[in-house]
């Protein structure tokens, strides 16, 4: 997906070029000049623009959001698998800022994770961290709902919620 529209940029951008230079005399010098090839070059850095952003994000921390656990997968260029995995009762705060003009406008910033043992974590360059942290704030609001749900004992291998 991500490489195809590097690709459809990267070829809008030929494609703006290519009327610059084939059809300059029918459109005009100012139109070429001022127009067309700023309009190549924009689509030009924008594609290789969003193919780095696009390798930044796939080598980044990958978060998987399961019931009761939270599993941080690092798959950088040098460390390969370097999984952690994080109960969610034992997170007690996550914050997630984004600081920066270049950072607001290309929807990156910094999730910080502090756990019950007085550890803080931080991930820096996650894209979306307000989303993640509104799943992050859904599962540990599911698991407290779960928790104070009262079960009795029904029969010696059944456990029924009280209603």
């Amino acid at each position: 997906m991500f490489f195809g529209k590097f690709v459809f940029f990267l070829l809008l951008s030929c494609l703006f070029y290519f009327v610059g230079v084939n059809f300059s005399e029918a459109l005009g010098p100012d139109i070429i000049k001022y127009i067309v090839f700023p309009l190549s070059f924009v689509f030009f850095n924008y594609s290789f623009l969003k193919l780095i952003l696009w390798f930044i994000e796939y080598y980044n921390y990958l978060f998987i959001i399961k019931d009761d656990q939270i599993f941080i997968i690092n798959c950088s260029f040098l460390l390969k698998d370097d999984i952690e995995i994080i109960d969610s009762i034992k997170v007690i705060k996550v914050d997630s800022y984004s600081r920066w003009l270049f950072s607001n406008i290309l929807w990156y910033g910094t999730i910080v994770i502090e756990l019950q043992s007085r550890e803080v974590r931080s991930f820096r360059f996650m894209p979306n961290p307000f989303k993640l942290v509104r799943k992050l704030q859904e599962q540990r609001d599911s698991i407290l709902k779960k928790r104070s749900t009262k079960f009795v004992a029904v029969k010696e291998d059944e456990i029924l919620p009280l209603q």
